[in-house]
């Protein structure tokens, strides 16, 4: 019997992550090969194969799932039609990498959760930061060297000027600070407090919002005093600190310019700074791609770099907040 050596690659959703994703899956990821895509529009899925040579492609994502060669879709839509979407391929027999948010709401995640499991199949957010080499040397270091973690501060941060008709700003596409950005800064508190075997407390939530007309929620701060004390906002309207600063009490570390995509980390501990160094080869989704395919290739269908433990916290975290403090409108699903 001949071992499979690539993973055969769908696409659910052509905006501009999509073409980012697949640029690093044609030329970075030697595991995977892209096979299909599908846009509501089979004009648009057709323009966007030609230009990276895909095999096919498909104006429903319905005719997508229904192709038997497809392995695995990255799924690529709004946040509020992933569950519908992720379902549909769950259905199907495809295993689905959902772009983050992986959904709006926790009973979303439980729902989809308990259907990948019934079907032996993997069901993974998106979250490439924790996948890159010089974050996993990271988590590596504090693992083997049992260091004490006692405040983490991140953002994510990005002025945009307000546009009431683009998703980030439109309720009723799920916009909004904390589902379009602030998923990256709480994922990273919420991983070092798995890695470190803290408790995750519920924050104090702080929402500001730029533009008086606006129905999102434009700039939040989640502040954790627990285990482990956080500092992590998210911002649509404002530009904000591109390092992460993670501290204890023998240690600081600094995850240097985008730390969403770690490359640079210095890591000072007991007198010397452990320097990590680690460019990436492309543009930060190959090593998530390859990560995925890797499982697949392995039939191991969970993840242990992009937990779902911690999927399932960061989306409760998300939800509580936007329901507590009056945007309830932003965590519904579009069927």
């Amino acid at each position: 019997m001949m071992i499979k050596k690539k993973v055969r690659w769908g696409v659910a959703g052509l905006g501009r992550i999509a073409h980012r994703f697949v640029k690093d899956l044609t030329q970075h990821v030697p595991n995977s090969e892209l096979y299909a895509v599908a846009a509501k529009d089979q004009q648009r899925a057709a323009t966007f194969a030609d230009e990276y040579q895909c095999h096919r492609s498909y104006g429903s994502y319905q005719a997508l799932a229904q192709d038997p060669n497809v392995d695995v879709v990255y799924v690529a839509t709004i946040h509020p039609l992933h569950k519908s979407v992720v379902e549909l391929f769950l259905k199907h027999g495809k295993h689905v990498l959902v772009e983050k948010p992986a959904f709006t709401n926790v009973n979303d995640w439980d729902e989809m959760a308990s259907l990948a499991q019934e079907q032996g199949l993997l069901l993974v957010e998106a979250m490439k930061s924790v996948v890159f080499p010089a974050y996993q040397s990271l988590r590596q270091f504090i693992r083997e060297h049992s260091i004490k973690i006692d405040t983490v501060e991140a953002a994510f941060g990005n002025w945009h000027e307000f546009d009431s008709q683009s998703q980030l700003f439109n309720p009723d596409l799920c916009g909004g600070a904390t589902l379009d950005v602030g998923v990256y800064a709480l994922w990273l508190y919420v991983d070092l407090c798995q890695l470190t075997n803290s408790t995750v407390s519920k924050p104090t939530v702080q929402y500001r919002q730029d533009n008086t007309q606006s129905e999102v929620d434009e700039y939040v701060e989640f502040i954790f005093d627990g285990d482990i004390n956080g500092r992590v906002g998210a911002s649509i309207t404002r530009d904000l600190k591109r390092e992460a600063i993670i501290q204890g009490p023998d240690v600081r570390i600094i995850i240097h310019d985008k730390w969403w995509n770690p490359q640079h980390i210095d890591l000072f501990y007991q007198g010397n700074n452990h320097k990590i160094m680690s460019p990436a080869r492309g543009g930060g989704f190959e090593y998530e791609i390859e990560h995925i395919a890797s499982l697949i290739l392995q039939q191991q269908y969970q993840s242990d770099l992009i937990s779902a433990e911690t999927s399932r916290k960061v989306i409760a975290i998300m939800e509580t907040s936007l329901v507590e403090n009056g945007f309830e409108y932003l965590v519904h699903s579009i069927r």
